[in-house]
């Protein structure tokens, strides 16, 4: 269309400078010469017109905008082959992911089982090395049992056993439990599960807790010394905190050690706490004004209501590792609590964590079990596998020699 144009645009300009020449020649009698240079003026000029009017710029720019457009489609096409090359790289970086994700899995769980095995092997001969440690009393009658009950507390034959209570997954002893041990006139241990039995009935298991928050006291201060985080656990039997008489020196001397509230935590039994008296709850409540925590130990299930335990001040719950796996993946346990609304069992303990109560794995034994309590985001743990108890004074000694070791080194 636009050449066609150009060649009639053409034939018009040839046809004005021939006319103009002929007109200067036969009407202006303009001579031959002249009248050819007039036409062929003219011609030139509507020559130049039209070049100087043409758009060839429109020209160009067409050209320009199918090239652009090609580029475009070539950029789109490289586009959608990267976005094809990303996706299958997403693909597979996940499934290499999971690959090596599942192999760790096996790999730990292959560990966890020849550690077991390891264990179990060398528990006997642990237990037989131990016994040799300590040398246990022989069942005696309880006329007998108090008797040497009596003596012990009376020549000050009380000793004050620790255990390490680990942060997972680092196994940093963060706090101890304190066990009470009295020995008898031939250096006889004698266990709480024994001599407890004659105690409380005679009215000496409060004199024992004196002595033993004493004890804890005094070793606190020194643990503190090394690492301000460690706590202690002491336990105390509901006899003692409604005991009237016994009660008021007791707290009386709580309250003159009231700066170490955040780092000495009481602990009861489930039982006694389910049972406990009304006095005794009553001063459990003064002790936890004054900034003292509880615990709570020897847990067979998980339904407790931790509204009660947030208002009492119990801050941490025992249970053994195998009862608690037991609990959480068999039983699918939650404890009681005024949300209407299903848990994992991974979530349990966030859940005693929202009411200010934290989980402790005791009684552990195996690494299996620790890799099971593990997968359920259980934070602390305590058991012969992370040591037995100790002598107070093995213990506080390991600590103080400890910073020494590392500077030397």
């Amino acid at each position: 269309m636009l050449a066609a144009a150009n060649f009639i645009l053409f034939l018009v300009y040839c046809v004005a400078a021939i006319g103009l020449g002929a007109f200067a020649f036969y009407i202006q009698e303009v001579s031959l010469a002249v009248s050819v240079c007039m036409g062929g003026l003219l011609g030139v000029a509507c020559g130049l017109f039209h070049l100087a009017f043409t758009p060839r710029e429109a020209k160009l720019a067409r050209s320009e905008k199918t090239r652009i457009d090609n580029e475009f489609q070539s950029l789109k096409d490289m586009h959608v082959a990267t976005h094809q090359e990303i996706e299958t790289l997403k693909t597979t970086v996940a499934e290499d992911a999971a690959s090596r994700e599942a192999a760790l899995a096996r790999e730990v769980r292959e560990i966890a089982m020849l550690l077991t095995t390891y264990v179990q092997k060398n528990e006997r001969r642990r237990e037989a090395s131990a016994v040799e440690g300590q040398k246990l009393t022989p069942r005696r009658s309880d006329q007998n049992l108090l008797a040497a009950v009596r003596s012990a507390l009376e020549e000050n034959r009380i000793e004050l056993h620790l255990q390490p209570i680990v942060a997972l997954p680092q196994r940093k002893t963060v706090y101890y439990e304190g066990f009470t041990r009295l020995r008898d006139p031939s250096g006889a241990v004698i266990l709480p599960s024994e001599f407890l039995r004659v105690a409380e009935p005679s009215g000496l298991v409060g004199e024992i807790d004196n002595l033993l928050l004493l004890r804890c006291v005094q070793i606190a201060r020194r643990l503190l010394k090394q690492d301000r985080r460690i706590g202690l656990f002491c336990n105390i039997s509901t006899t003692s905190l409604g005991d009237e008489t016994f009660f008021p020196q007791f707290i009386a001397f709580l309250r003159d050690n009231k700066d170490l509230a955040g780092s000495i935590i009481f602990e009861l039994t489930r039982d006694s706490f389910e049972k406990i008296p009304m006095a005794a709850e009553r001063n459990m409540g003064r002790l936890f004004d004054l900034g003292f925590r509880f615990s709570i130990d020897r847990c067979e299930t998980l339904d407790l209501d931790l509204r009660k335990l947030e208002r009492m001040g119990v801050r941490y719950v025992k249970i053994a590792g195998d009862k608690l796996v037991q609990q959480l993946v068999e039983a699918k346990a939650v404890p009681v609590t005024g949300l209407n609304r299903q848990f994992e069992p991974a979530d349990v303990s966030a859940l005693f964590s929202r009411y200010g109560v934290e989980l402790i794995a005791d009684r552990v034994e195996t690494e299996r079990t620790i890799v099971e309590i593990l997968e359920l985001d259980i934070g602390h743990a305590q058991g012969n596998l992370f040591g037995k108890p100790k002598a107070s004074a093995e213990v506080v000694k390991a600590s103080e020699e400890g910073p020494r070791l590392r500077m030397v080194s």
